[in-house]
């Protein structure tokens, strides 16, 4: 049977999205059956719509000859900073990025002037934020803690991964910024900068205590009159800061420069459980980072570009995707009350960009047979490709053995997936032996 990939768009939307929110619902049900709660937040139809109605999100999918969806992705780029799926802010945090950041300045003057003034305005952005969620919620009867102590009550004392509130916040407060960068362009970078900026780490860069009654300089005048209302906003972040939980093994600086704009996040990849056909999410995402990349350096103006996931620990068939296309550096972060999750990233350059998309093509081609394009790819090249991709798994296998032995404190799943690997690394050596006795024999008739 054959299938083919197409773009989700308000066109052909009447065709197909009710299928793509079944197909979410069926592998919800599938994965929750194994015990693997919490691992997918469907998106819904009407976020799925809006992906697919916008210009910069792309909703791509596999359907067979009878045009039934049997796989979906969402691919993102050019959210709101700092709003739930901005996996880039979970790099700019800690003092490796604070030293960064200061870096950037000539002076300590410059610096700490930045700091104050893009903190104010921040605290300006959450009382924007503030009123209009209060507005559209008039049941809190303008108390925004009322709306937070709702939240934590409705979850069982539990800030949700998913909290409205949160989101609702974020988005407001970065709609605010974006409308006073039109008098101020530099505004947009300096909320990135300074985003995890409090008054406690404030007061540290200046040797001073700031308490909201206390008398000081004149500097910090303004700063303490509305640092009640940035008091009620770290509240909202008290019931679980971020954290990392595990030193990354990378250097995390070459990731302090990304941002929405520049960043495509791999944002859902589902495939019909009930029809499993190998190398349909690779499939889908290879033709949403081709199509993402070539239009985001279309622009002469941008050098780089991030890839970016998001996934839990225990999701392991997801991890293998992501690490397939390069997103192999990840910090293992906790944040808020949800979930601990696994964060995936890789930098592709303006330069690098051909030659990536060239190889991704190839890998998916003698992998899983996907070449539209009838790109030529030599025996030698395939019996490399399968040689990476064997080592791949081979090391696979040995990590499951050794998280199945040490379960309780590198893994919370159920670990199902080794003999799949065991079948996997069969199939590979299989293709290579067919692969090399090819070579031998061009090598005779040479």
């Amino acid at each position: 049977m054959t299938f083919k990939v197409i773009e989700l768009t308000k066109d052909n939307e009447p065709k197909y999205l009710e299928q793509v929110v079944k197909l979410e619902q069926v592998v919800l049900e599938n994965m929750e059956s194994k015990g693997q709660n919490g691992q997918l937040f469907p998106t819904g139809k009407q976020d799925i719509s809006e992906y697919a109605h916008s210009k910069e999100n792309t909703v791509l999918l596999i359907v067979d000859d009878a045009d039934k969806v049997l796989a979906a992705t969402y691919v993102t780029q050019g959210q709101k900073p700092f709003t739930y799926n901005d996996i880039t802010k979970y790099f700019k945090y800690g003092k490796g990025y604070n030293d960064y950041v200061k870096g950037l300045y000539p002076t300590k003057e410059a610096y700490r002037k930045d700091l104050i003034n893009t903190y104010e305005t921040k605290i300006s952005a959450f009382k924007y934020a503030k009123e209009k969620i209060l507005e559209q919620f008039p049941e809190f009867g303008g108390n925004i803690l009322a709306f937070l102590q709702h939240e934590l009550v409705k979850e069982g004392n539990h800030y949700h991964e998913k909290s409205v509130l949160r989101e609702l916040l974020n988005r407001y407060m970065s709609e605010y910024i974006q409308k006073q960068s039109e008098t101020n362009p530099k505004l947009e970078q300096l909320y990135e900068r300074f985003y995890w900026v409090t008054a406690e780490e404030i007061s540290k860069e200046f040797g001073k205590k700031v308490e909201p009654r206390e008398e000081t300089a004149k500097e910090y005048e303004t700063f303490i009159k509305k640092w009640r209302l940035e008091s009620e906003y770290m509240q909202t972040l008290k019931k679980g800061p971020l954290v990392i939980h595990e030193k990354p093994n990378f250097d995390e600086s070459k990731y302090f420069t990304a941002k929405t704009s520049n960043s495509i996040e791999l944002d859902t990849y589902i495939t019909d459980p009930n029809d499993r056909r190998a190398g349909l999410a690779r499939i889908l995402l290879l033709e949403g980072i081709k199509k993402h990349m070539t239009e985001h350096f279309s622009n002469p103006e941008n050098q780089e570009i991030f890839l970016c996931s998001t996934l839990h620990r225990d999701n392991l068939s997801s991890k293998y995707v992501s690490e397939f296309f390069g997103l192999k550096d990840s910090l293992y972060v906790k944040r808020r009350d949800g979930r601990d999750r696994e964060v995936h990233i890789c930098k592709v350059t303006k330069e690098q960009y051909p030659t990536y998309i060239e190889h991704m093509a190839k890998r998916v081609a003698v992998l899983y047979g996907y070449n539209p394009e009838n790109i030529g790819i030599s025996l030698e090249e395939q019996a490399q490709i399968i040689k990476e991709q064997l080592e791949y798994e081979e090391a696979e296998v040995s990590r499951l053995n050794l998280a199945a032995s040490q379960k309780k404190k590198t893994y919370n799943g159920n670990i199902d997936y080794k003999k799949s690997k065991a079948n996997k690394v069969a199939s590979l050596k299989g293709k290579l032996a067919q692969i090399e006795k090819k070579l031998q024999k061009e090598e005779k008739e040479r």
